[in-house]
């Protein structure tokens, strides 16, 4: 991802804390939290020596991007192809109208990247036999809703951590969006390219 996305002073829509600490502080980089059901997603510095923050002056609230037209939108994917279906995601994009190139980043950092409005969708299809494991996304998701984002299976579930190691179920892949609406453009391409693609 690139350094600029992850800066505390890349916000928007953000409420900013009362004393922002230092930027030296943010090139170590951060964490994210959230309760499910609250509606509120946090992100601040990680702590660093003998520094203390108090809770909330150093965190900063969190909140997905409005965009909902998908040739705006930034789009992010795996960088692991071994587990990931580039070309069918790469033909769905098209479809949709996402004009923007592919942000490849590792682990939770799609999930971040939504929370704090950087990306607005994030696509990944495993390739054939590939099983996803909850803990690549269970915290990630919540951050994302509790920012106001969706996250369900591509047909459109919420996914289901609640069946041991691994996302049993899991209907084809998983989108992540900014927000419904976009969501519901996603999912539909998704069934509209499916029968095409030889998954």
């Amino acid at each position: 991802m690139r350094k600029e996305l992850l800066n505390y002073n890349h916000q928007c829509n953000q409420i900013k804390p009362t004393s922002p600490p230092s930027s030296d502080i943010w090139q170590k980089g951060c964490v994210m939290y959230a309760r499910r059901g609250t509606g509120q997603a946090w992100m601040q510095p990680l702590i660093h020596g003998d520094t203390k923050f108090e809770w909330p002056n150093s965190a900063t609230l969190l909140q997905a991007s409005p965009v909902d037209d998908p040739s705006l939108a930034t789009f992010c994917e795996p960088v692991e192809k071994a587990n990931s279906n580039h070309l069918f995601t790469e033909g769905l994009v098209n479809s949709i109208g996402l004009k923007n190139r592919p942000m490849r980043v590792h682990s939770m950092v799609k999930y971040a990247a939504i929370a704090r409005g950087d990306a607005e969708v994030y696509i990944k299809f495993a390739r054939s036999g590939y099983k996803e494991k909850i803990w690549d996304h269970a915290a990630g998701v919540v951050i994302v809703e509790e920012a106001g984002g969706v996250v369900t299976d591509a047909g459109g579930r919420p996914l289901d951590f609640s069946r041991g190691l691994y996302l049993e179920g899991l209907d084809r892949g998983i989108v992540a969006c900014s927000g419904p609406i976009l969501h519901d453009k996603i999912i539909g391409a998704v069934y509209a390219s499916w029968d095409s693609s030889n998954l």
